[in-house]
């Protein structure tokens, strides 16, 4: 988990890592990934809400929140201590 300086978002794995939450100020967003290797790929679009439903991100919404969960993925710390390197890639449609 990660938190801004301020505490004005978080960004965590859920669902045993299949899944991004991203939570500030304007709500909650969820996002489906998948890691194979050293790549994380974030899949678009994403849901938003405490009981998620489908949500297309607007401009303003990409440019706060991509940038924040590209970050979190790409230097996650496993069990607290062991940082790693991850190429991160954000995809549009369903991993098929």
């Amino acid at each position: 988990m990660v938190s801004g300086t301020d505490g004005s978002f978080m960004v965590r794995l859920v669902a045993r890592n299949e899944g991004v939450e991203y939570r500030d100020r304007h709500g909650v967003y969820y996002f489906d990934v998948s890691r194979v290797a050293r790549e994380w790929t974030v899949l678009l679009p994403g849901s938003k809400g405490e009981n998620p439903v489908p949500h297309e991100l607007t401009l303003e919404e990409e440019r706060r929140i991509l940038p924040r969960i590209t970050g979190y993925l790409s230097r996650i710390k496993w069990f607290g201590v062991f940082p790693r390197s991850y190429s991160v890639r954000i995809r549009r449609g369903s991993t098929a």
